[in-house]
């Protein structure tokens, strides 16, 4: 009776070993990627953009409160209502195409030195300049504390009323 007990646990953990090494550990790049998730604007003028991430050694996002560092980046594209071609917003306050940073915080997790997704939501006080843009984009891009630069992402053409 002991040795087939023993037999079935030894059987039992060894299934378990094998199913376990045939697990495998999510990897990513250390170079974040980010994807385009949604975008929901508000009454008024203000939005959230989502956009998803992935890092492969979780250094995503500024580490205290007290820092202002500016990690992601977008530039506002509105669709031209005479030539119907994207165009980048231009600021004459600084004699070039407006873009804006944004603060990103790390999670309230210690992830440094592991793989990590996720998803940011990015608050817009005013998406457009004008309520008669009806159709906008906006082209991203994300820096960890590394420096490493993510993709450059382009969201589809949100259509607003």
């Amino acid at each position: 009776m002991k040795k087939s007990f023993f037999n079935y646990l030894f059987i039992f953990a060894f299934i378990i070993a094998v199913l376990y090494s045939c697990v495998k550990k999510t990897t990513y790049p250390t170079t974040p990627e980010i994807s385009y998730k949604d975008f929901f604007p508000y009454e008024g003028d203000s939005a959230d953009l989502q956009i998803k991430f992935k890092d492969g050694d979780g250094d995503i996002g500024v580490t205290n409160e007290s820092d202002s560092t500016k990690t992601l980046f977008y530039t506002y594209y509105y669709k031209d209502t005479i030539t119907q071609k994207y165009r980048a917003y231009y600021s004459a306050l600084f004699n070039d195409t407006l873009r804006t940073g944004y603060i990103v915080r790390i999670p309230t997790d210690d992830y440094s030195g592991k793989p990590i997704s996720g998803e940011i939501n990015v608050r817009l006080q005013q998406f457009r300049h004008s309520k008669k843009i009806k159709n906008v984009k906006y082209v991203l891009y994300l820096l960890d504390r590394a420096g490493n630069r993510s993709n450059l992402l382009t969201t589809p053409e949100i259509s607003v009323q």
